[in-house]
């Protein structure tokens, strides 16, 4: 069948239909090549180093001003902290002679004053042999005591002081009366509790002091304060008095005498710390009961809840 002759209109609108895909193409082509090059600016942007993480010298960095020469380094350690805790053997070893707990004092207060690394490990050496000194001195001391009373003494030496003052804490409020009665309806259970810290020390009873546990079974030794410090003097015990407090330590036993009352002796209680005071005695303070407290300063115990009162702390070997 014969192709039916293309008009001059047909050719018109074919025409036109390819103008405007050419247009539509073109276009595609411009927006894709402006997206790529829009794109590969910016990531472009992205992938330059910053001026200021550059590695690279600028120019004139040669000329730019000399850093400051560091510092001297500074100690390796806390001066602070190993003061202290050097210190801290005073608490243990207060009958230490006062001149050599004085050359301790000292060198902590060098050790706190270190400012170089240097400095810090020579006073850090000086501070720990100091610490040997009190120590060695304390230890000294308590060897003497042993010495002195060895032909009167019929209790153990040394004795676990730590053994003694746990127990002392542990009922100083709440009193272990089922295993030892409590005395403080009939005069007091001072003497009574510091006997039964010297039992957990490592003392025995003997003919003189002892205690079956329950009540009206002890001798006068062991619950009255008088008999007890006659009963110290027997076994050949020193003791220090308010006026001299150098060699007292943890452990040691107070008999009182108020000022108020009459003459003779009132309280007992045991050493239960002493902190060193550089520019003056020590503080002691005691456990004990009836006026129950754990730390019971001495100078607050004699002249401000008492009047012109003394004091007897007897020296335990």
């Amino acid at each position: 069948m014969p192709t039916a002759p293309i008009t001059r209109a047909a050719r018109r609108r074919r025409m036109m239909r390819r103008r405007r895909s050419a247009a539509v193409l073109i276009s595609v082509v411009i927006i894709a090549a402006l997206t790529v090059g829009v794109f590969g600016f910016v990531r472009s942007l992205g992938e330059r180093p910053h001026p200021t993480t550059s590695s690279a010298p600028e120019a004139g960095a040669a000329l730019s001003a000399p850093q400051p020469t560091p510092a001297a380094d500074g100690p390796s350690f806390d001066t602070a902290a190993a003061a202290d805790q050097a210190l801290a053997v005073l608490g243990e070893y207060s009958d230490a002679a006062r001149s050599v707990e004085d050359a301790l004092y000292q060198a902590t207060v060098t050790l706190r004053g270190a400012t170089t690394a240097a400095e810090a490990d020579a006073a850090m050496a000086a501070t720990q042999q100091a610490v040997e000194a009190v120590k060695a001195d304390a230890e000294a001391y308590r060897a003497g005591l042993i010495a002195a009373s060895a032909g009167t003494n019929t209790q153990p030496t040394g004795g676990d002081v730590a053994a003694q003052m746990a127990y002392l804490h542990q009922y100083v409020f709440d009193y272990n009366s089922a295993e030892w009665g409590d005395y403080n309806p009939y005069g007091g259970d001072c003497t009574n509790f510091a006997s039964q810290g010297l039992i957990a020390r490592g003392w025995h009873t003997d003919g003189t002091w002892y205690s079956d546990g329950a009540m009206w079974t002890a001798s006068k030794p062991w619950i009255a304060t008088a008999p007890m410090a006659a009963y110290f003097d027997k076994l050949g015990f020193t003791y220090a008095t308010e006026a001299d407090l150098d060699r007292v330590r943890v452990g040691d036993v107070g008999v009182f005498s108020w000022g108020e009352t009459q003459a003779g002796l009132d309280h007992t209680m045991t050493v239960s710390k002493v902190e060193y005071v550089p520019d003056g005695p020590p503080k002691v303070y005691f456990i004990s009961h009836n006026y129950d407290g754990e730390y019971r300063e001495l100078t607050n115990a004699l002249y401000v809840e008492h009047q012109n009162s003394t004091v007897r702390i007897y020296q335990i070997p």
